[in-house]
This record gives structure tokens, C-alpha cells and sequence, in this order.
């Protein structure tokens, strides 16, 4: 057990708790007025963000201390598990739709979004079968049986609606393929395959046509469809350089709507500035960067796959949160990893890292990585 701590990547470790934290403070200076005017005082969203980032720390701490084969056998439990939860959404009750949307279950006093535990089932079910299949994964065959699993997941997903998550599993789901050792031609022309029905399911839904639309002539749509999108760069444009200070920022005051949840970049940067942001970016990128080195010293294939799947997540979400927030993308609803307030989101965000945490506690600290890509490491 002392080895095990020993090699644990004690600086991950300390990124992770160091956005955790800064993530409560951002959440309080970012809620306070909405909380003030819809809750009647300025700490209803810190307060449960605080709980609930305690329940995170208590998962993480258990994922880091857990054998990840453990999470490994139990993948094929947690996918059907993952695709029961996420039917259930059809069968509820109109009233716990929220804007029209499924997404959302209830259990007791938490509400979680179902997607995010899907998230990590489709992870470590990836990774076990990744390792399953060993050479296999090289034909044809073997990468429409495994994209077939994960098209059962996206799909349940999209009908939600949540075109972005879906499309953000499918992604990662793609790039774990790849770096196990899927021939890429045959990725691509999946891939290929794939864009006219994205084509489609954007024109076919009059809101996300909307949202394109804001997007490609935000000018025209600044106090409508692309009125978020507009308030988000008045934010940005505001910080400078150094910002504003922190919790001074204007935009919470009511321009900018949900500026806890998808939009917290905005505030941050309205709040510390363009020079503050890259210091958050870093620490984000050292945490990613650190989560792929764990996944280079694996001790075995399933525990890179998983190490890399989880990283991956992390830095893929991190990128399309920013990326609407600086208006390079259309809106959409993606929170930013251990900033967005989203309790659900952040407890599940911290097991994943506490099992990449569990995966480094087993490694020998050298690079012995499985062969993947033809002669070359599968990483």
C-alpha cells in the first residue's frame, strides 16, 4: 500500500483540489446575484456546490484507493446500467422534463444528469473491450460491433434532446479506437458516413437551426437567438488583460443568463482577465497533460485506455466550453470541468480522476506501454 501512494502523481493530485477549489469560488462570485434574486440570499448555489463538491471528494478518494480492474469488470454492468437509466428518461413524467429536455434524473435530494454517468460507464466499458479485443481491433468488423454498443448509448442520448453530449461520446468513443489500435481509413469512413445525418438532425430541429443561424450572423441576432453568445464577448472584452477583480464582473447581474453553468468562462474572464485565464487554461492543460502520462506508464492496456479516455473527456469538454463562451462555436450547453456549477457533473468528474489517480498508484513509473498501432505503443 505505501508503494502504491508512492507512486501515485501526487501533482495531479494537488491540480485536482486546487480547481476544485477555485471552482466553489468562481461558482459563489458568478450566482451571487441570481441566487440573491431568485432564492432570497447570495449563497443557495455555493451551498450546494460545497456539498455536494464533499460528496465528490468522498468518491474520489474511494475511486483512488479502488483497484480499477474492479471498475473494469463491472463496465458490461455499468454500460446496461447507463442504457436503463437513460431509457427511463421516456417513461417519467412530463415534469421532470426541464425546457423540454430529458436529461435529468431525480433521486431523493440529488438530480443528476444521466449522460454524465454514461459518460464514464462508455469509458471503462471501452477500455475493457478495447483490451478484449487486442489485434482484433485492427478489422473492420471488430470497430462496427464496438461503434454499434456506443451508437445504442449516443442515440438514447440525442433524443433527449443533447445533440453536443452525443456527439462528444461518439468523439471520444472514435478517438479511444483509434489510440487502441483501430486502422484509421476505417475510422474516417465512419466518420464521413456519419456527417450527413449530423447534417440532417441539424436542419430537421428548428431550435438547433436557430442556434445556427445566431451563430453565423451574431450581429444580426444579438438580442435574440445570439443574445448569449453577444453578452459572452461583451464579458470577455471587458476583463482586459487583468480583469475586473474578482466577484466585481457585470455581466451576472442579469445580462448574462445561467452565468454559473455554460457561460462561467465569460464571467472569469470578465472577472480575471485574459492573463488569469491562461493561468486557468495551464492548470486544465497540466491536469490533461498529466492524465496522459498516467495513461504512457499504465501497467496494462485497459488501464492506459482508461487513463486516456478520462483525460480525454476532461480536455474535450474544457475546449467546447471555451470554445462558445469566445463565440467560435455555436451555443451550446457544455460545462467547463470543475468550474460549471453542476453538482452531479462534478462528483462524476472527480471519480474519473480519482481512477486515473488509482490507475498512476500502479504503475512501476515506467513507460511500458502495450503495442496498439502496428509496431508502434498503442499511445
Amino acid at each position: 500500500m505505501n508503494a502504491q501512494r508512492e507512486n501515485i502523481d501526487w501533482p495531479l493530485f494537488a491540480a485536482i483540489l486546487l480547481m476544485l477549489g477555485f471552482g466553489i469560488v468562481l461558482v459563489y462570485s458568478s450566482s451571487f446575484a441570481l441566487s440573491q434574486n431568485k432564492y432570497g440570499g447570495p449563497d443557495y448555489f455555493l451551498a450546494r456546490q460545497s456539498i455536494r463538491a464533499l460528496f465528490g471528494i468522498a468518491c474520489f478518494m474511494i475511486c483512488v484507493n479502488v483497484d480499477y480492474h474492479r471498475w473494469g469488470n463491472m463496465s458490461g454492468f455499468a454500460y446496461l446500467i447507463s442504457i436503463a437509466l437513460l431509457a427511463a428518461l421516456f417513461v417519467l413524467p412530463s415534469h421532470h422534463a426541464i425546457n423540454g429536455a430529458r436529461r435529468w434524473l431525480t433521486v431523493g435530494p440529488l438530480q443528476f444528469q444521466v449522460s454524465d454517468f454514461a459518460r464514464i460507464a462508455l469509458i471503462i466499458f471501452l477500455a475493457r473491450k478495447c483490451e478484449e479485443a487486442g489485434g482484433e481491433i485492427r478489422r473492420l468488423t471488430m470497430v462496427v460491433k464496438l461503434l454499434a454498443v456506443v451508437g445504442v448509448m449516443c442515440v438514447l442520448v440525442l433524443v433527449e434532446p443533447n445533440f453536443s453530449t452525443a456527439v462528444i461520446m461518439g468523439g471520444i468513443a472514435l478517438t479511444i479506437l483509434f489510440v487502441s489500435g483501430a486502422n484509421l481509413l476505417h475510422l474516417g469512413a465512419i466518420v464521413l458516413s456519419a456527417i450527413p445525418a449530423a447534417v440532417i438532425l441539424v436542419l430537421v430541429a428548428p431550435y438547433r437551426l436557430r442556434r445556427l443561424t445566431g451563430f453565423l450572423d451574431r450581429s444580426g441576432h444579438q438580442h435574440d437567438i445570439g443574445y448569449q453568445s453577444f453578452q459572452s464577448l461583451v464579458g470577455l472584452g471587458n476583463g482586459g488583460l487583468f480583469g475586473v477583480g474578482l466577484g466585481k464582473g457585470e455581466q451576472k447581474f442579469f445580462y448574462l443568463p445561467e452565468p454559473h453553468t455554460d457561460f462561467i468562462v465569460s464571467i472569469l474572464g470578465e472577472e480575471i482577465g485574459f492573463i488569469g485565464l491562461l493561468a486557468i487554461g495551464a492548470v486544465l492543460a497540466f491536469i490533461v497533460y498529466r492524465g496522459m502520462r498516467v495513461a504512457f506508464r499504465a501497467p496494462d492496456r485497459m488501464g492506459q485506455i482508461m487513463a486516456f479516455g478520462f483525460s480525454a473527456a476532461i480536455a474535450i469538454y474544457a475546449i467546447v466550453n471555451a470554445s462558445v463562451a469566445s463565440g467560435l462555436i455555436p451555443t451550446t450547453g457544455v460545462p467547463m470541468p470543475f468550474l460549471s456549477y453542476g453538482g452531479m457533473s462534478l462528483i462524476f468528474t472527480m471519480a474519473s480522476m480519482g481512477v486515473v489517480l488509482n490507475i498512476s498508484s500502479r504503475s512501476n513509473g515506467r513507460v511500458t506501454v502495450a503495442k496498439g498501432r502496428g509496431n508502434r505503443a498503442a499511445f
